[in-house]
């Protein structure tokens, strides 16, 4: 997750100080099980008291303690079913992988049908300069998907606390998908965040299979040490208005590294739009636009994000750019 760590640690240090010298405060963490509280002139104030405050980063602490777990106790089943199923074929975990996934390498028919799946984001790059990423995705794919036969063939069910909901505004934002649909998975997102842009292919992973199964709704987040972040968002909405944002939004994010005013301007033109229109509406002069961008971050912070991208799948939270999978599992609950 990209999170301004200097502004984190000073403003931390500064919090640290006021506490010290204006307030007899008693951090208490206790052992696992036992009650966490904070003491303030001998009056305790609980995790409830924190739920109940709204405090953001409480609910983002505990929501990530959720998931960890959860992840934890998945990884876990993993190494148990390996190991039990290795040692009937009496070869160590990794020999054993092997001979189930690495026999036969991609097909020829394999290797072009996911090259011209991601063409347009390879950087113009032939199919024999990517065919050895191109086989190591392939061969990681056949790889968890024969672990995740193993784990519907030993029913591996994982159960923790469930992760309190949020109720995360969609209306008047831009989406896709049927606003009837089962599933409604909310992103917020900085076009210039690394790690916004690496997610995409799992978002767009995740249309394709689910289709209208579920909803995609965007939720501007420029973070603000990314420079030209709020630009680009102003110019998206902007392309909101000529029907355009989906198209302007895969350009933006396939160009995510590169994005000072100029370029944004020019990828504009690229898309279509019409320049006249756009340019004037990107001035934003009377600052609805930076108004709406800020209200987006605002109702984020609100329910727990504090870096990018962070995803909400009917309310629950996923933060930072995971594997599919973890999206997945959720969803394929939220459907049943």
């Amino acid at each position: 997750m990209d999170i301004n760590r200097k502004l984190f640690f000073a403003t931390l240090a500064a919090l640290i100080l006021y506490v010290a010298f204006t307030l007899p405060v008693l951090l208490k963490s206790s052992s696992f099980g036992s009650e966490n509280y904070v003491s303030i002139n001998g009056k305790k104030y609980t995790e409830k008291d924190l739920k109940s405050s709204g405090n953001g980063s409480f609910k983002s602490v505990r929501k990530d303690y959720i998931n960890k777990l959860s992840q934890v106790f998945d990884s876990f089943a993993e190494e148990e079913i390996l190991k039990m199923e290795a040692a009937k074929e009496k070869l160590s975990v990794e020999e054993f992988v092997k001979s189930k996934t690495g026999q036969s390498q991609p097909s020829e028919q394999e290797i072009g049908t996911i090259y011209e799946m991601y063409k347009d984001r390879l950087g113009g790059k032939s199919i024999d300069e990517v065919r050895g990423d191109i086989v190591n995705f392939l061969n990681a794919q056949k790889e968890d998907q024969f672990k995740n036969s193993l784990r519907e063939k030993y029913k591996v069910e994982v159960s923790t606390e469930k992760p309190e909901r949020q109720e995360v505004a969609t209306k008047d934002n831009p989406s896709l998908g049927p606003e009837n649909a089962k599933v409604t998975i909310i992103e917020f997102s900085d076009f210039e965040c690394p790690f916004c842009k690496r997610s995409q292919d799992t978002t767009r992973a995740l249309r394709e299979k689910y289709k209208d199964k579920i909803r995609w709704v965007f939720r501007d987040y420029p973070l603000p040490f990314h420079q030209n972040a709020m630009f680009a968002h102003i110019a998206a909405n902007c392309s909101a208005k000529q029907g355009k944002y989906w198209d302007y939004f895969n350009i933006l994010f396939d160009n995510s590294g590169n994005l000072p005013r100029e370029n944004v301007i020019s990828l504009a033109k690229q898309s279509g739009l019409d320049m006249g229109a756009f340019n004037e509406c990107v001035e934003d002069k009377d600052g609805k636009i930076a108004q709406e961008i800020q209200m987006d971050i605002q109702d984020g912070q609100k329910v727990g994000v504090n870096g990018t991208p962070a995803f909400f799948i009917n309310g629950i939270m996923v933060e930072g750019a995971q594997p599919i999978q973890n999206f997945e599992r959720i969803i394929d609950k939220e459907l049943q």
